[in-house]
Protein backbone atom coordinates (compact mmCIF):
# COMPACT_ATOMS: atom_id res chain seq x y z
CA UNK A 1 0.00 0.00 0.00
CA UNK A 2 1.12 3.63 -0.69
CA UNK A 3 1.80 6.00 1.91
CA UNK A 4 0.78 9.21 2.08
CA UNK A 5 3.98 10.94 2.89
CA UNK A 6 3.22 14.22 1.67
CA UNK A 7 0.25 14.84 4.04
CA UNK A 8 1.16 17.80 6.59
CA UNK A 9 2.13 16.80 9.64
CA UNK A 10 1.02 19.19 11.90
CA UNK A 11 -0.89 18.43 15.21
CA UNK A 12 -4.51 20.22 16.99
CA UNK A 13 -1.73 21.48 19.60
CA UNK A 14 0.20 23.50 16.88
CA UNK A 15 -2.97 25.27 15.81
CA UNK A 16 -4.09 26.20 19.30
CA UNK A 17 -1.03 27.54 19.28
CA UNK A 18 -1.53 29.72 16.20
CA UNK A 19 -5.30 30.71 17.15
CA UNK A 20 -3.89 32.31 20.31
CA UNK A 21 -0.96 34.17 18.51
CA UNK A 22 -3.68 35.27 16.06
CA UNK A 23 -6.15 36.43 18.99
CA UNK A 24 -3.79 37.89 22.14
CA UNK A 25 -1.38 39.82 18.89
CA UNK A 26 1.65 39.23 20.75
CA UNK A 27 3.71 35.95 21.27
CA UNK A 28 4.67 36.53 25.08
CA UNK A 29 0.52 37.22 25.57
CA UNK A 30 -0.22 33.79 23.65
CA UNK A 31 2.71 31.73 25.55
CA UNK A 32 1.68 33.55 28.91
CA UNK A 33 -2.15 32.11 28.10
CA UNK A 34 -1.51 28.57 26.68
CA UNK A 35 0.75 28.30 30.01
CA UNK A 36 3.97 27.89 27.63
CA UNK A 37 7.71 29.74 27.48
CA UNK A 38 8.28 31.96 24.71
CA UNK A 39 10.13 30.01 22.50
CA UNK A 40 8.34 26.52 22.61
CA UNK A 41 5.48 28.46 20.81
CA UNK A 42 7.49 30.42 18.68
CA UNK A 43 8.91 26.80 17.59
CA UNK A 44 5.10 25.52 17.29
CA UNK A 45 4.05 28.11 14.80
CA UNK A 46 7.86 27.79 12.88
CA UNK A 47 6.91 24.39 12.70
CA UNK A 48 3.49 24.79 11.58
CA UNK A 49 4.68 27.10 8.99
CA UNK A 50 7.28 25.01 7.99
CA UNK A 51 5.08 22.05 7.53
CA UNK A 52 2.51 23.93 5.23
CA UNK A 53 5.02 25.57 3.24
CA UNK A 54 3.36 29.26 3.96
CA UNK A 55 4.08 32.30 5.67
CA UNK A 56 1.71 32.91 8.67
CA UNK A 57 2.76 36.10 10.40
CA UNK A 58 5.01 38.92 9.68
CA UNK A 59 7.37 39.24 12.78
CA UNK A 60 8.56 42.94 14.35
CA UNK A 61 9.47 44.14 17.31
CA UNK A 62 5.78 45.56 17.86
CA UNK A 63 4.13 41.93 17.29
CA UNK A 64 3.12 39.50 15.13
CA UNK A 65 0.89 40.77 12.32
CA UNK A 66 -0.64 37.74 9.86
CA UNK A 67 -0.51 37.45 6.49
CA UNK A 68 -3.22 36.85 3.87
CA UNK A 69 -2.47 32.73 4.27
CA UNK A 70 -2.73 33.10 8.26
CA UNK A 71 -6.18 34.60 8.04
CA UNK A 72 -7.31 32.13 5.28
CA UNK A 73 -5.91 29.33 7.91
CA UNK A 74 -7.57 31.33 11.14
CA UNK A 75 -10.75 30.79 9.52
CA UNK A 76 -9.96 26.71 9.22
CA UNK A 77 -9.00 26.31 12.24
CA UNK A 78 -11.45 28.07 13.97
CA UNK A 79 -13.66 25.95 12.01
CA UNK A 80 -11.86 23.03 13.92
CA UNK A 81 -12.30 24.57 17.18
CA UNK A 82 -15.87 25.13 16.84
CA UNK A 83 -16.13 21.13 15.29
CA UNK A 84 -14.23 19.80 18.55
CA UNK A 85 -16.74 22.30 20.88
CA UNK A 86 -19.27 20.56 19.47
CA UNK A 87 -18.25 17.21 20.13
CA UNK A 88 -17.81 18.02 23.15
CA UNK A 89 -20.73 19.42 24.06
CA UNK A 90 -22.60 16.04 22.16
CA UNK A 91 -20.80 14.25 24.38
CA UNK A 92 -21.61 15.65 27.49
CA UNK A 93 -25.43 15.93 26.47
CA UNK A 94 -25.68 12.16 25.76
CA UNK A 95 -23.95 11.52 29.04
CA UNK A 96 -25.52 14.13 30.97
CA UNK A 97 -22.30 15.18 32.27
CA UNK A 98 -22.32 17.89 35.30
CA UNK A 99 -19.32 16.92 36.73
CA UNK A 100 -16.23 19.84 36.06
CA UNK A 101 -15.06 23.57 36.04
CA UNK A 102 -17.51 26.32 34.45
CA UNK A 103 -15.55 29.36 34.72
CA UNK A 104 -17.42 32.31 35.46
CA UNK A 105 -16.36 35.96 35.06
CA UNK A 106 -18.05 39.68 37.08
CA UNK A 107 -17.51 42.71 38.76
CA UNK A 108 -15.71 41.96 41.70
CA UNK A 109 -18.25 44.10 43.79
CA UNK A 110 -20.96 41.28 42.36
CA UNK A 111 -18.45 38.60 43.22
CA UNK A 112 -17.48 39.69 46.57
CA UNK A 113 -21.02 41.25 47.48
CA UNK A 114 -22.99 38.87 46.64
CA UNK A 115 -22.00 35.90 44.53
CA UNK A 116 -20.09 34.21 46.62
CA UNK A 117 -22.80 34.32 49.48
CA UNK A 118 -24.78 32.08 47.32
CA UNK A 119 -22.14 29.57 45.90
CA UNK A 120 -23.22 26.85 48.60
CA UNK A 121 -26.77 26.77 47.01
CA UNK A 122 -25.54 25.70 44.31
CA UNK A 123 -23.03 23.19 46.00
CA UNK A 124 -25.60 21.45 47.39
CA UNK A 125 -27.81 20.93 43.99
CA UNK A 126 -24.79 20.35 42.30
CA UNK A 127 -21.86 19.10 44.20
CA UNK A 128 -19.84 17.78 41.07
CA UNK A 129 -19.45 21.57 39.35
CA UNK A 130 -16.65 23.77 40.02
CA UNK A 131 -16.47 27.18 39.90
CA UNK A 132 -13.85 29.39 38.49
CA UNK A 133 -14.67 33.02 39.38
CA UNK A 134 -12.04 35.70 37.73
CA UNK A 135 -13.52 38.46 39.53
CA UNK A 136 -12.39 40.94 36.88
CA UNK A 137 -13.98 40.79 33.33
CA UNK A 138 -11.83 42.66 31.32
CA UNK A 139 -9.64 40.36 31.74
CA UNK A 140 -10.94 37.18 29.69
CA UNK A 141 -12.98 36.98 26.98
CA UNK A 142 -15.50 34.94 25.97
CA UNK A 143 -15.15 35.32 21.75
CA UNK A 144 -11.45 33.93 22.79
CA UNK A 145 -13.50 30.89 24.84
CA UNK A 146 -11.24 31.80 28.14
CA UNK A 147 -14.38 31.99 30.08
CA UNK A 148 -18.03 30.28 29.75
CA UNK A 149 -20.23 33.04 31.46
CA UNK A 150 -19.43 36.28 31.40
CA UNK A 151 -21.65 39.03 34.13
CA UNK A 152 -20.74 42.66 32.35
CA UNK A 153 -21.60 46.19 33.23
CA UNK A 154 -22.52 46.73 29.52
CA UNK A 155 -24.19 44.88 26.59
CA UNK A 156 -21.55 43.31 24.76
CA UNK A 157 -22.30 44.27 21.16
CA UNK A 158 -19.55 42.01 19.40
CA UNK A 159 -18.78 38.45 19.08
CA UNK A 160 -20.65 35.27 18.65
CA UNK A 161 -22.44 35.71 22.16
CA UNK A 162 -25.67 35.23 23.64
CA UNK A 163 -26.66 37.98 26.44
CA UNK A 164 -29.71 39.02 28.20
CA UNK A 165 -29.88 42.04 30.90
CA UNK A 166 -29.69 40.45 34.60
CA UNK A 167 -30.43 43.12 36.55
CA UNK A 168 -30.59 46.80 37.34
CA UNK A 169 -29.08 47.86 40.47
CA UNK A 170 -29.33 51.04 42.61
CA UNK A 171 -26.74 53.61 44.05
CA UNK A 172 -26.93 56.04 46.73
CA UNK A 173 -25.10 58.21 48.74
CA UNK A 174 -23.45 57.06 51.34
CA UNK A 175 -21.10 57.98 54.61
CA UNK A 176 -20.20 56.44 57.90
CA UNK A 177 -21.81 56.97 61.00
CA UNK A 178 -18.53 58.45 62.22
CA UNK A 179 -18.09 61.01 59.45
CA UNK A 180 -21.96 61.98 60.03
CA UNK A 181 -21.48 62.65 63.68
CA UNK A 182 -18.28 64.28 62.85
CA UNK A 183 -19.48 66.60 60.29
CA UNK A 184 -22.33 69.10 58.58
CA UNK A 185 -25.39 67.72 57.96
CA UNK A 186 -26.30 67.28 54.21
CA UNK A 187 -29.85 67.92 53.99
CA UNK A 188 -29.31 69.00 49.91
CA UNK A 189 -27.82 68.22 46.96
CA UNK A 190 -26.26 71.46 46.73
CA UNK A 191 -24.40 70.66 50.14
CA UNK A 192 -22.32 68.01 48.81
CA UNK A 193 -19.52 70.52 47.49
CA UNK A 194 -18.65 71.13 51.23
CA UNK A 195 -17.54 67.49 51.68
CA UNK A 196 -14.65 65.20 51.55
CA UNK A 197 -15.76 63.41 48.54
CA UNK A 198 -14.46 59.93 47.14
CA UNK A 199 -15.01 58.58 43.57
CA UNK A 200 -13.59 56.36 40.38
CA UNK A 201 -10.32 57.76 38.76
CA UNK A 202 -11.70 60.06 35.62
CA UNK A 203 -9.43 58.04 33.17
CA UNK A 204 -9.94 54.25 35.03
CA UNK A 205 -13.77 53.97 34.90
CA UNK A 206 -15.24 50.93 34.70
CA UNK A 207 -17.62 51.96 31.76
CA UNK A 208 -18.48 55.09 30.52
CA UNK A 209 -21.65 54.99 32.32
CA UNK A 210 -19.87 55.54 35.57
CA UNK A 211 -18.99 58.71 35.39
CA UNK A 212 -22.03 59.54 37.37
CA UNK A 213 -20.27 61.80 40.32
CA UNK A 214 -20.13 64.53 37.19
CA UNK A 215 -24.08 64.72 37.62
CA UNK A 216 -24.20 65.26 40.94
CA UNK A 217 -21.37 67.50 41.38
CA UNK A 218 -20.22 68.62 37.92
CA UNK A 219 -18.05 71.83 39.10
CA UNK A 220 -15.00 69.49 41.27
CA UNK A 221 -13.41 65.91 41.54
CA UNK A 222 -13.51 63.31 43.57
CA UNK A 223 -11.15 64.24 46.75
CA UNK A 224 -9.82 60.64 47.12
CA UNK A 225 -9.90 58.66 43.52
CA UNK A 226 -9.97 54.94 43.42
CA UNK A 227 -9.87 52.76 40.35
CA UNK A 228 -12.21 50.14 42.02
CA UNK A 229 -15.40 49.96 43.75
CA UNK A 230 -14.41 47.50 46.82
CA UNK A 231 -11.71 49.96 48.13
CA UNK A 232 -14.09 52.85 47.46
CA UNK A 233 -16.68 51.30 49.94
CA UNK A 234 -14.01 50.46 52.21
CA UNK A 235 -13.02 53.98 52.37
CA UNK A 236 -16.46 55.05 53.11
CA UNK A 237 -16.75 52.87 55.86
CA UNK A 238 -13.76 53.82 57.56
CA UNK A 239 -15.06 57.40 57.96
CA UNK A 240 -12.75 59.27 55.89
CA UNK A 241 -16.03 61.26 53.15
CA UNK A 242 -18.87 60.70 51.53
CA UNK A 243 -19.26 58.18 48.06
CA UNK A 244 -22.21 57.19 45.45
CA UNK A 245 -22.21 53.39 46.29
CA UNK A 246 -24.16 50.78 45.10
CA UNK A 247 -27.02 49.49 46.98
CA UNK A 248 -26.45 46.47 47.69
CA UNK A 249 -22.79 46.68 48.74
CA UNK A 250 -23.27 49.25 51.08
CA UNK A 251 -26.33 47.26 52.56
CA UNK A 252 -23.67 44.96 53.82
CA UNK A 253 -21.77 47.33 56.25
CA UNK A 254 -24.39 48.13 59.48
CA UNK A 255 -21.74 51.07 59.92
CA UNK A 256 -22.58 52.83 56.70
CA UNK A 257 -25.95 55.52 56.49
CA UNK A 258 -27.52 56.35 53.53
CA UNK A 259 -27.57 60.10 52.49
CA UNK A 260 -30.62 62.04 50.56
CA UNK A 261 -32.45 58.92 49.29
CA UNK A 262 -35.17 60.91 47.98
CA UNK A 263 -32.61 63.34 45.45
CA UNK A 264 -29.90 60.77 45.08
CA UNK A 265 -31.14 57.09 43.76
CA UNK A 266 -29.81 55.86 40.00
CA UNK A 267 -29.60 52.78 38.21
CA UNK A 268 -26.62 50.46 36.84
CA UNK A 269 -27.35 47.42 34.77
CA UNK A 270 -25.60 43.66 34.89
CA UNK A 271 -25.56 42.03 32.05
CA UNK A 272 -24.67 38.59 31.54
CA UNK A 273 -23.35 36.18 28.30
CA UNK A 274 -22.48 33.16 26.99
CA UNK A 275 -20.74 31.55 24.09
CA UNK A 276 -23.51 31.14 21.25
CA UNK A 277 -21.65 27.69 21.15
CA UNK A 278 -20.71 26.61 24.75
CA UNK A 279 -17.76 24.33 25.36
CA UNK A 280 -19.68 22.90 28.12
CA UNK A 281 -23.22 23.14 27.53
CA UNK A 282 -25.00 21.57 30.73
CA UNK A 283 -22.37 22.97 33.84
CA UNK A 284 -22.74 26.26 31.71
CA UNK A 285 -26.69 26.13 31.47
CA UNK A 286 -26.56 24.55 34.91
CA UNK A 287 -24.60 27.78 36.40
CA UNK A 288 -26.14 30.25 34.03
CA UNK A 289 -29.81 29.71 35.41
CA UNK A 290 -28.17 29.52 39.03
CA UNK A 291 -27.10 33.50 38.74
CA UNK A 292 -30.05 34.68 36.54
CA UNK A 293 -32.36 32.84 39.43
CA UNK A 294 -30.34 34.06 42.52
CA UNK A 295 -30.58 37.83 40.86
CA UNK A 296 -34.26 37.77 40.97
CA UNK A 297 -34.77 35.93 43.92
CA UNK A 298 -32.98 38.63 45.52
CA UNK A 299 -34.02 41.61 43.22
CA UNK A 300 -34.89 43.39 46.87
CA UNK A 301 -30.91 43.16 47.39
CA UNK A 302 -29.87 45.62 44.42
CA UNK A 303 -32.90 47.84 43.79
CA UNK A 304 -34.31 48.48 47.28
CA UNK A 305 -35.93 52.06 47.07
CA UNK A 306 -38.50 50.06 43.83
CA UNK A 307 -39.59 47.87 46.79
CA UNK A 308 -40.08 50.86 49.07
CA UNK A 309 -42.22 52.57 46.46
CA UNK A 310 -44.47 49.47 45.76
CA UNK A 311 -44.94 49.29 49.34
CA UNK A 312 -46.42 52.47 50.05
CA UNK A 313 -49.00 52.38 47.38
Amino acid sequence: MCKNSHVPKYNWDDLRAFLSVVRVGKLTGAARELGLDHSTLSRRISNLETVLNITLFERSPGGYKITEAGKWLAVEAENMENSAVRIQAYIENENHQVTGPVRITMPEGLSSSFFVHQLSILKKSHPEVTIELIANPQIFSLTKREADIAVMMERPTQGPLVSRKLCDYEYGLYCSHDYQLANKAIRSKDELEDHFVIGYIDDLLPTPVHAYLKHFMPNRDADLQISNILTQVEATVSGIGIALLPCFMASRHPSLVRLLPGEISFLRSYWIATHEMSRHPIRTRIAKDFIIDQMEENSLFFWPSKFKKTATK
